[in-house]
């Protein structure tokens, strides 16, 4: 596929050099051909510039011609008169500019009459042999004499006199009666052509019947020699006649047009030089040479730059070749590391079964194919009778080859279709499928605990184990994985409390609720280490100022599975496990580090309550930790105070740790005042700051009349006994109105606010500072 590609690059740069060269022949063939057509066009135009200026010159000199044989025929044919008519003619010539001279002659050629003697031809006698043959051929018509047989051909002078020959009279058997000769003044014809563009060599002739050279004219005059015409011979048939031929003088070739008039015996040519007439031509050809040029050069600047192009383009494909090789390598070795991570991250690394997360996915799926098909399913939740105790007793390598024995026992019952894991700790799922019965399910469980129940030999150690199985049916218990996998747990925890050994079946009596705090209580200790318990914090308001002065802090556990719990879920099991302790403690710290970090953002919180469980009152270390933890956050003792309940008063290790707080600077106060069997007199052996009355004796207040005594009764008490008291629980307006004017010092509750996140904390004092008075 590379060299493919890298042939394709080379076939692609042959192309462009090929297409550049093609562009390139294009252009000049286009330039030559454009040039000899525009040449080609521009001879042929003036060849008819040409060809109709000799037509008008000639048919001019016709016209003189008619003229001279008017003339000619005022001629009288008296023979003794000498005259001839003489006044009449000389009277037309001097009114004519064209004819200067006239002469007359007998039929012999001699002279019997000139208006210039001096400059008259004696003897017109050369010229009779041309002038019989022309009489012969068109008749009495004026024609051009020969050049050759005139006396001034011989000394090669200029002719400035163009004679016409006008035969008049009658015809005898002699010949000729008279003959006349009008010349026309050649300065005159050549002073008509000013007007006509014939550049700075083009010139006008006139020639004989033989093609001699009568007269030469340009657009300044008569032309005295010149270049050396190359004779012609003109066509003497017909009335009027044309062609053209071309010549070349001096290297530079002429354009030759003639236009022969065989009755009047001349012929009119018209030269001129191809420069002069391509000449306009060559400036735009010079343009569009200088175009073409520069079109060439870009032509060849682009093939260059896109040849070049093509090789970086070829060089790098090859770079990417190379690169793409050693990322094949990198995708084939990242592929087998991901089938390799994808395994791990898919199966126990301990029983080499699937872990939870792929099992949920493997067996979703695996779940909707039976219900397409209509099959019954069953999950079944493992757990191992005793493994905390022989994992503490053997240790847990010995732990850890029962689970891995366990593992493979399971592993060898399973089907084709069927699914196992290993959720965690002790704790195995396995997913039957295929098409099975509930009695061929219940068999099937019946094997498992029977093989788990054998005895195992591990490390030389036997040792004895059972499992506690709960089996959930799918449609009937449940439709999806989570449905049937808390209905198995809760069918598992009836068996355990069964006895060892034992398998059951889900059954819609089954306390759900047992099992979660079954559940709670065994992650309990892993909610620990995870961070998972949270604070929330509830303000407290001065019933003078109506200004938050602190908070009490709510302990939340974030469940992984169940959301958020609130402390009534978890505190009583915490306590009946003896988590209380380290839960306590948690708080302790979480409640500190909260405190710190509000100063350090400015929020103004001046102190926190945290309530303390009797059990961990009644600890030794107690005090010691508390202090201990207030030291390593930099607070003081002022910024905590402790909520106890009545039960630590009862207590005499308990009371000990209040004194030494109390002396240390810790504020306490006594949570709940109202709900326990102590009364005032046990309120003077301890040394709390703040009493506070339980929210079941608020929630009796309306602000009527017959409203609760007791409430009234207790905050006169306290106030006293020089204690604070703070109402808990208070959500009407009503409630805040009656406790202030009875003298209640602080309120908590609901309709100030519910406790909150301690992100929202700082927005809520903005909130509340702003407001209006809530009483």
């Amino acid at each position: 596929m590379h060299h493919k590609l890298t042939s394709s690059l080379s076939a692609v740069q042959i192309a462009m050099l090929v297409l550049g060269a093609l562009t390139v022949v294009f252009i000049w063939a286009l330039f030559v051909f454009q040039t000899n057509t525009s040449r080609t066009e521009a001879l042929q135009a003036w060849q008819s510039e040409h060809r109709n200026l000799a037509l008008i010159v000639s048919e001019s000199l016709k016209q003189m011609t008619d003229r001279a044989k008017v003339m000619g025929s005022l001629v009288t044919e008296d023979s003794q008169d000498e005259t001839f008519g003489s006044e009449p003619l000389l009277t037309l010539l001097a009114e004519d500019p064209v004819f200067n001279r006239l002469s007359v002659y007998d039929g012999n050629g001699q002279l019997l009459y000139a208006s210039h003697p001096d400059s008259a031809r004696a003897n017109l006698a050369q010229w009779y042999g041309q002038l019989e043959n022309h009489l012969k051929q068109y008749g009495f018509v004026p024609v051009l004499p020969l050049r050759t047989e005139a006396p001034e051909s011989d000394n090669g002078a200029p002719g400035w006199r163009l004679p016409f020959l006008v035969p008049t009279g009658e015809r005898d058997q002699t010949g000729l009666t008279r003959l006349v000769l009008i010349e026309l003044d050649i300065g005159y014809l050549a002073g008509l052509l000013q007007h006509v563009e014939l550049g700075s060599k083009g010139f006008i002739q006139v020639l004989d019947a033989q093609g001699d050279e009568w007269m030469r004219a340009d657009t300044s005059g008569v032309i005295v020699g010149g270049i050396r015409v190359p004779r012609i011979q003109p066509a003497l048939h017909g009335r009027v006649s044309s062609g053209h031929a071309t010549f070349e003088e001096n290297g530079e070739p002429y354009q030759y047009i003639f236009v022969t008039r065989a009755i009047h015996g001349f012929t009119v040519s018209v030269s001129q030089p191809n420069g002069e007439i391509l000449g306009p031509l060559r400036s735009d050809q010079n343009k569009q040479l200088v175009l073409n040029i520069l079109m060439t050069l870009l032509v060849g600047a682009i093939v260059f730059w896109l040849v070049r192009a093509l090789k970086q383009q070829q060089s790098v494909l090859h770079a990417l070749q190379i690169s793409e090789q050693r990322n094949r390598q990198l995708i084939n070795r990242l592929e087998g590391e991901h089938a390799r991570s994808s395994r791990a991250a898919s199966i126990d690394h301990l029983s080499g079964l699937y872990n939870r997360r792929q099992f949920l996915d493997i067996a979703s799926d695996a779940l909707s194919d039976q219900r397409r098909n209509r099959r019954l399913s069953a999950l079944l939740f493992i757990d191992l009778d005793r493994f905390k105790l022989i994992n503490d007793s053997l240790g847990h390598e010995v732990g850890d080859l029962l689970l891995q024995a366990v593992a493979g026992r399971i592993r060898r019952l399973l089907g084709p279709e069927d699914v196992a894991a290993r959720f965690g700790g002790d704790e195995f799922v396995v997913l039957l499928t295929d098409n099975r019965t509930e009695s061929d399910i219940e068999q099937w469980a019946a094997g498992l605990t029977s093989h788990l129940s054998a005895t195992y030999e591990l490390n030389g150690t036997e040792l004895n184990s059972s499992p506690s199985i709960g089996i959930a049916l799918c449609p009937r218990d449940g439709q999806t994985i989570e449905n049937l996998l808390r209905c198995a747990d809760a069918a598992m925890y009836s068996a355990k409390k069964a006895g060892r050994g034992q398998h059951r079946f889900f059954d819609q009596s089954l306390n759900l609720k047992d099992v979660e705090e079954f559940h709670l209580e065994q992650s309990f200790a892993e909610a620990l280490r995870n961070r998972e318990f949270v604070l929330h914090y509830q303000p407290q308001v001065c019933l003078d100022s109506m200004k938050i002065i602190g908070y009490e802090a709510l302990v939340r556990w974030q469940h992984q599975e169940f959301g958020l719990l609130y402390p009534d879920r978890f505190i009583p099991m915490a306590e009946n496990s003896g988590f209380v302790i380290p839960l306590g403690l948690e708080v302790l710290r979480l409640a500190c580090a909260q405190v710190t970090q509000w100063q350090v953002e400015d929020v103004p919180v001046r102190l926190v309550a945290v309530n303390v469980s009797p059990i961990q009152l009644a600890q030794p270390q107690f005090c010691r930790q508390v202090l201990e933890i207030i030291s390593e956050h930099g607070l003081k003792t002022g910024q905590l105070e402790l909520e106890i309940t009545e039960t630590a008063m009862l207590d005499a290790r308990a009371v000990e740790s209040l004194h030494c707080l109390k002396a240390a600077g810790v504020k306490l106060s006594l949570d709940d005042f109202g709900t326990g069997y102590s009364g005032f007199a046990h309120l003077e052996a301890v040394p709390v700051d703040k009493l506070k009355i339980d929210r079941s004796l608020i929630a009796k207040i309306c602000n009527s009349h017959d409203d609760s005594p007791i409430v009234s009764s207790t905050i006169i008490l306290a106030k006293r006994m020089h204690l604070k008291v703070v109402a808990e629980g208070v959500e009407t307006r009503e409630q805040l109105v009656h406790l202030k004017v009875a003298g209640c010092d602080i309120a908590q509750g609901y309709h100030l606010s519910r406790p909150i996140p301690p992100a929202e904390v700082p927005g809520f004092l903005r909130a509340f500072a702003g407001s209006e008075a809530v009483v």
